[in-house]
């Protein structure tokens, strides 16, 4: 993420973290954004689990997590 935010344009709209593996929660993503590029360009980020949905049973199955910041 140190790399990514060296090559972000003067003016980001918007970075988009994901994760495919159980093994990197949202929050632990949403620190990773917080540390290197809402320090330093402001902004917001926010983190949610992503799921996909059982039919038979009407559950959610873990599949990952996303973070995304955003320029306010």
């Amino acid at each position: 993420m140190k790399t990514v935010e060296k090559v972000l344009s003067d003016e980001p709209v918007a970075v988009i973290l994901n994760s495919y593996t159980t093994g990197l929660s949202a929050s632990v993503m949403k620190y990773i954004l917080d540390e290197t590029v809402t320090k330093k360009r402001k902004g917001s980020t926010s983190a949610d689990e992503i799921g996909l949905p059982v039919t038979a049973s009407g559950g959610v199955l873990p599949c990952g997590a996303t973070a995304v910041w955003t320029a306010d």
